[in-house]
């Protein structure tokens, strides 16, 4: 498959990364910390695991097996502690001339696009489940117009710090950070090569619902096949900066970094 990717930064320092190998391809979305208790800047996290991922994979087994692996080279190269070290997720992908899988931790995206016209997408959603009324808090108010101001962020604050509770521990959500452990509690999938026509991967900034013309996966892919992928992103980048207030489209940052890898066979 020939690949296309693009990043695009919602503010001044991108936090997303991807990475492209021989049969394979990642996006990784370092997550911001609202309250800055991290460690290390979640870009240098998400940059230093994908260049791990970029050496695991290739040396076979399977995609968990190869992140885990990839977490455990990154927290003893620089000592890293569960309690302060950034998180990110991964979106990863391997295809041969037989299959095609797909690997999900966090909330980053994977879809399979088939030669029938439809698509499966692939996300890992558990942290969906993590800090609802918090979540529900700050949608509610963005939707009444208070818009992104300290009140807002406060909201953030409470909804990290009970995330952080929740993190990679059995009933919350599992992310990619200093424990190699989380990566077995990816969602993985396997299929034939031969019903596939390509694949997706992105950040959870993208997303088709704020693209002025996009309703589905495909469209998006369609647009990036057809005029680059750079374009995807600035398009929904655009229609995001007409709702600066988050109105319309309820969200814990006016612009979340953007990227996106299309596989085409």
């Amino acid at each position: 498959m020939k690949t296309l990717a693009a990043t695009l930064a919602g503010t001044s320092r991108n936090q997303d990364r991807y990475v492209i190998g021989e049969g394979f391809a990642a996006v990784l979305d370092g997550a911001t910390s609202v309250a800055g208790d991290r460690s290390h800047d979640p870009g240098w996290y998400a940059k230093e695991l994908a260049d791990a991922i970029e050496k695991t994979v290739p040396q076979g087994g399977s995609l968990a097996g190869a992140v885990e692996e990839a977490i455990r080279a990154v927290r003893d190269a620089h000592g890293l502690t569960a309690e302060t070290t950034p998180t990110s997720t991964v979106a990863l992908a391997r295809w041969s001339n037989d299959t095609v899988e797909t690997y999900m931790l966090g909330d980053s995206y994977g879809v399979i696009l088939y030669v029938d016209g439809t698509e499966a997408v692939h996300t890992d959603d558990r942290l969906d489940t993590v800090a609802v009324n918090e979540r529900a808090a700050y949608r509610k108010r963005l939707a009444e117009g208070h818009g992104y101001d300290d009140g807002h962020r406060a909201l953030l604050l409470d909804l990290q710090a009970e995330q952080a509770r929740r993190c990679n521990r059995p009933g919350g959500y599992w992310i990619a950070g200093a424990q190699p452990e989380a990566a077995r509690h990816g969602i993985t999938t396997a299929e034939g090569r031969a019903g596939v026509s390509a694949l997706v991967l992105a950040s959870d900034g993208v997303d088709p619902a704020r693209h002025p013309h996009a309703t589905t996966w495909r469209d998006l892919y369609d647009e990036a096949a057809e005029y680059g992928p750079e374009r995807v992103l600035q398009q929904i980048q655009d229609a995001e900066g007409k709702d600066a207030d988050g109105r319309r489209w309820p969200r814990s940052k006016r612009h979340d970094d953007k990227t996106i890898v299309i596989a085409i066979p």
